[in-house]
């Protein structure tokens, strides 16, 4: 049974990586102004949705668990154009935004461990774990979505850490 494809594990493992970069220089410069911070998300979350439409169709016999990814990605690309054509309006509900799209992400990858974990014995265990650890950020934005300044910036950059792991593991665990 083929699964990813090598080229969509690479994407995977190639925007988890420059999601943790973001993450890192996001922790590292909490004090980022609202206009770089709104442009690192809309062009993110182009990225993120762009991968997501053709993780969908590379997926080969996963495609039937790959399914969702089609729509999170069209999702995704909306909200990226959105926060880019109005970074000031949008960064006002960018908490709950974040906190929803990080739960439903979770909630997504979950439900891919345990897809895996049926169809190929796949090292479904790690993934799980990256996507609780997803939820329990999600559920931080959720709390506190008025957040603003420093703490929005770290949670934003937990969030970028957080979701790079999981792509990352999905790039290197998933069959």
């Amino acid at each position: 049974m083929s699964g990813l494809s090598t080229g969509t594990k690479i994407a995977y493992i190639v925007i988890g990586l420059i999601s943790c970069i973001a993450g890192i220089w996001l922790f590292m410069y909490p004090g980022v102004e609202e206009q770089v911070l709104g442009m690192v998300m809309g062009w993110l979350m182009i990225f993120y949705g762009v991968m997501s439409i053709c993780s969908y169709f590379a997926a080969d016999a996963l495609k039937p668990i790959f399914r969702f990814n089609i729509w999170i990605g069209i999702l995704l690309v909306v909200f990226g154009i959105v926060l880019l054509t109005n970074i000031h309006g949008t960064m006002n509900f960018l908490g709950i935004l974040v906190g929803i799209f990080l739960l439903c992400d979770a909630a997504l990858s979950c439900w891919l461990a345990f897809e895996l974990k049926k169809t190929s014995g796949a090292s479904w265990g790690w993934i799980l774990f990256c996507a609780i650890l997803n939820a329990i950020v999600a559920f931080f934005f959720l709390l506190n979505p008025g957040s603003s300044g420093y703490l929005l910036t770290i949670l934003i950059g937990a969030m970028f850490m957080s979701q790079g792991i999981v792509d990352i593991s999905v790039g290197i665990f998933a069959m």
